[in-house]
């Protein structure tokens, strides 16, 4: 029978009643509600639903059902709305005020118990936040039928005593993307060949956001919109438990929870992993065998890293469940198990949703005082720590600590104001320059979080990074504190209010320090109003103040416009950038260079492309593009790889290369066009691509030396099943190193401490420069910070080169050898990339042999 109705589906020849007896055999649904295909006009699994048109369905349910309230939390880069559907009974939707202050009382540990036998269980079911894995987007419309109409018993118990929020489309710009693409290149009949058009979207896909970021790993760093706003409605709830369905290989079969072992975050209580992951699993196997489709468990996936829908509410008490359906990539496709339907994929998911309100249902109280036992032992566990507090803090750099205080802010971080400065470990912390972060807070799991400094690992295979200590990624000193916490005024929103000072008036010059975040920002929009700008090379002090190499120097004569409307101009600027301009009534200095030095260096607006397209790391090149639309506010030219050969790159002085498989052929053109005065900015497997290119004369490091080739042959044997994880573990896939920076260097300026964080996830190494000013960024003998990494791997970073430049003609090269825009959230080292932007036109080509030559 299943056969036989699997084919119609596929043929587009379901009735209303075949398509309910193929998702919901036995059920019984109120005739009022239209169940998804007699809204949208087709079966569901024989077209994919667009975005708008699920939004209009979730609508009319809210319309016709008293079961049912849809919550707009948001909208997306694209401007489409974030929806949250809510579902229970009536008699609880209308006490959704009582219900959501017992939630308050519950996750409170200085609050009464509240009656846990008379609480609902809340659910949230969330799908889709990669885009191209629509399956789940698709199985939450047959969900929210199910819970809107199913006229059984068993459903409405579900609601009397479970509040059910679906998330349909946690990803809707991407879902859009993909949706688009299937639809366009579907056939009649359907195309089961892999190497279809339809089954291979174009570059960059629908897997990730507007700006090509995955949200996946967006929960914990909280950059994008979509994740900002999900993060303010789930901690107004804290759902006991969450479901995360995405989609994987077409020749797998289904993943469920329990993940791989030995790949639990150590944070989360046992109890998580080895009680409810393994109840809930038992309803996972019953609906899965009840419809006879394969599944595995425990071979694949990992807990560790904090920032995934499903790792997430483990740290907020809940219980986040991982899915993972083999993806038919469009409405059938071929694989080693046989055909793949779209259909058959969104009814694995289906089964699973439904089977996970069942579970919570069954384990209703006991997720309920899991949960407040969870936020009672954060408190208990942090006073027995011997770490008391944390102090964050940057007496150069506001907006870096302001955009620190806003993400503790998205996870409900308590943070406090110093009462006087502090000294810890030789770092002095300064008075309203700083935050303290005490760890007996309720969120103090998520505190460790950000803040510890892992080593040790159970495992050295890693789905993901292994390392996101926030104040290393910000690049902010911080320190522990080992007392009695001593809190002055609680931070909230003001904190993050930039106190920014109209400069006074000047008749000569406007200065701005550039050790600010957002002084790029300043920079662009001067270049940008066509302002002359010059910057210091050198380090000087006028009145009171010393300004650093990288300070901005305004002159107010030769300007295209009045000192008055210049003024206006700084003023504006200021603001919009949050950062204070000086203005100085004299060039003569009290130390160092003058104003009117010829170390100061005229500043060029930069005219740049990024190249992308098919073989070019969209999430790498995504990263660039978010950076400058969001944090400086210039537009950069995304210009396809394919087309580049055909460019005139005259047009242009920066390019930017991110990781990707790049034609040797380029290489020509390309190095002609730096040798005529341009910057290329490379990045990871970019850098490798310059130098076998034989672009720059720089070397590549090898990881493996014929001393490692001998050691290896004493090993002897080893059995095939260990080659993975043998091989797979000298891969860094995210660790934190300790590295100098020269900050004299133009990449170096704004920079006050020489010893920066990098992150590594890749082993693109670079052997140091033979000039001796060439090698900007040096790894130190002994940078291992945090996160896993491989003996032999290290031994290879350890005093590698971060970046170099290498001079071509009257241009250059910027080679890093990681990623420096890493999800959006590197700030320490997002800055030395702007650097190369706006400053790599001033760098010279120092002579290592003598003084430079006098014209």
């Amino acid at each position: 029978m299943r056969k036989f109705l699997l084919t119609l589906l596929v043929c587009g020849a379901l009735t209303s009643y075949a398509q309910n007896d193929y998702f919901f055999q036995g059920k019984k649904f109120n005739a009022a509600i239209p169940s998804p295909q007699q809204f949208l006009g087709y079966a569901i699994g024989e077209h994919q639903t667009r975005y708008d048109r699920l939004v209009a369905y979730m609508n009319e349910l809210d319309r016709l059902s008293d079961r049912v309230s849809v919550n707009v939390i948001g909208e997306t880069h694209e401007k489409r709305p974030q929806l949250v559907v809510l579902f229970s009974s009536a008699a609880n939707m209308a006490k959704l005020p009582v219900i959501q202050n017992d939630r308050f009382k519950l996750v409170d540990p200085t609050a009464p118990l509240p009656d846990v036998s008379k609480m609902p269980v809340l659910v949230q079911l969330g799908a889709n936040v990669h885009g191209n894995e629509t399956s789940g987007g698709e199985a939450m419309l047959l969900a929210a039928y199910y819970l809107a109409a199913c006229e059984d018993d068993d459903a409405k118990k579900m609601l009397d005593e479970s509040l059910i929020f679906i998330e349909p489309v946690l990803n809707p710009d991407g879902r859009d993307r993909f949706v688009s693409w299937v639809n366009q290149n579907k056939a009649a009949p359907f195309v089961t060949d892999p190497n279809d058009r339809e089954h291979n979207e174009v570059w960059p896909g629908g897997r990730t956001n507007h700006y090509w970021f995955d949200l996946n790993r967006d929960w914990y760093l909280a950059v994008h919109v979509e994740s900002q706003n999900r993060l303010k409605f789930y901690h107004q709830w804290l759902p006991n438990v969450v479901t995360d369905h995405h989609e994987m290989g077409t020749n797998a079969t289904f993943f469920f929870e329990p993940s791989k072992e030995n790949a639990e975050n150590p944070l989360v209580p046992q109890y998580v992993y080895k009680t409810l992951n393994t109840k809930f699993a038992k309803y996972y196997e019953k609906a899965l065998n009840g419809i006879g489709s394969l599944y595995y468990t425990k071979e694949s996936f990992d807990n560790l890293y904090p920032g995934y829908g499903s790792s997430y509410p483990d740290i907020q008490g809940g219980l986040g469940l991982l899915f993972e359906q083999a993806s038919s990539r469009g409405f059938i496709q071929d694989s080693q198990h046989g055909p793949v339907t779209f259909a058959f994929t969104i009814r694995n998911q289906l089964v699973c949703a439904l089977a996970t309100c069942q579970a919570a249902l069954d384990e209703r109280q006991n997720l309920l005082k899991f949960q407040r036992e969870f936020f009672a032992s954060s408190i208990t566990e942090a006073n027995k720590s011997a770490i008391k507090g944390y102090i964050v803090g940057d007496a150069n750099d506001a907006s870096k600590l302001r955009k620190f205080a806003q993400t503790l802010f998205h996870h409900r971080i308590e943070s406090y104001q110093l009462t006087d400065n502090l000294t810890i470990d030789g770092k002095t912390f300064e008075k309203g320059k700083a935050l303290i972060v005490p760890t007996a807070q309720p969120q103090y799991r998520m505190v460790q979080s950000m803040f510890e400094k892992p080593t040790k690992f159970a495992d050295s295979l890693f789905y993901d990074a292994s390392a996101w200590n926030m104040p290393l990624a910000f690049g902010l000193s911080h320190a522990e504190i080992k007392t009695a916490v001593t809190k002055g005024a609680h931070i909230g929103d003001d904190f993050v209010q930039a106190n920014v000072i109209a400069p006074t008036k000047s008749d000569y010059a406007y200065l701005l320090d550039y050790s600010d975040f957002m002084a790029t920002k300043a920079l662009y929009n001067l270049l940008q109003q066509d302002i002359m700008v010059k910057v210091a090379t050198r380090s000087f002090k006028i009145g009171d103040k010393t300004y650093g190499h990288g300070a901005l120097m305004i002159p107010v004569e030769g300007q295209k416009m009045s000192k008055e409307t210049l003024y206006e101009t700084m003023k504006a600027i200021g603001k919009s950038a949050e950062v204070n301009f000086a203005g100085i009534a004299t060039g003569y200095s009290q130390t160092g260079m003058d104003l009117g030095s010829n170390y100061f260096q005229k500043v060029s607006k930069p005219e740049a492309l990024v190249v992308t397209g098919q073989g070019v790391a969209s999430y790498e090149a995504g990263e660039v593009w978010h950076l400058l639309d969001t944090q400086v506010g210039m537009p950069i030219s995304k210009v396809d790889i394919n087309t580049l050969p055909r460019v005139n790159l005259n047009r242009y002085n920066v390019i930017v290369m991110v990781s990707g498989q790049y034609d040797r052929s380029l290489a020509f053109k390309i190095k002609q066009w730096v040798a005529n005065g341009g910057t290329l900015i490379t990045l990871k497997t970019a850098t490798e691509w310059a130098v076998r290119s034989e672009m720059v004369k720089e070397k590549l490091r090898t990881l493996t030396t014929k001393a490692d080739s001998a050691s290896l042959a004493k090993r002897g044997r080893i059995n095939y099943e260990d080659a993975s994880a043998s091989e797979g573990s000298k891969t860094t896939g995210g660790t934190m190193f300790e590295a100098d920076l020269d900050i004299t260097h133009p990449i170096g300026f704004g920079y006050k401490n020489r010893k920066i964080t990098l992150y590594r996830n890749n082993n693109t190494l670079l052997e140091p420069s033979v000039s001796p000013y060439n090698t900007v960024v040096q790894y130190t003998e002994k940078p291992y910070l945090t996160g896993y990494v491989h003996p032999q791997t290290l031994k290879r970073i350890s005093g590698s080169a971060g970046v170099i430049i290498a001079p071509e003609g009257t241009g250059r090269i910027v080679l890093f050898s990681d990623n420096p825009n890493f999800r959006g959230i590197w700030y320490g080292t997002e800055k030395m990339f702007l650097n190369a932007i706006f400053f790599g036109s001033i760098i010279a080509a120092p002579n290592p042999f003598g003084a430079e030559k006098e014209n």
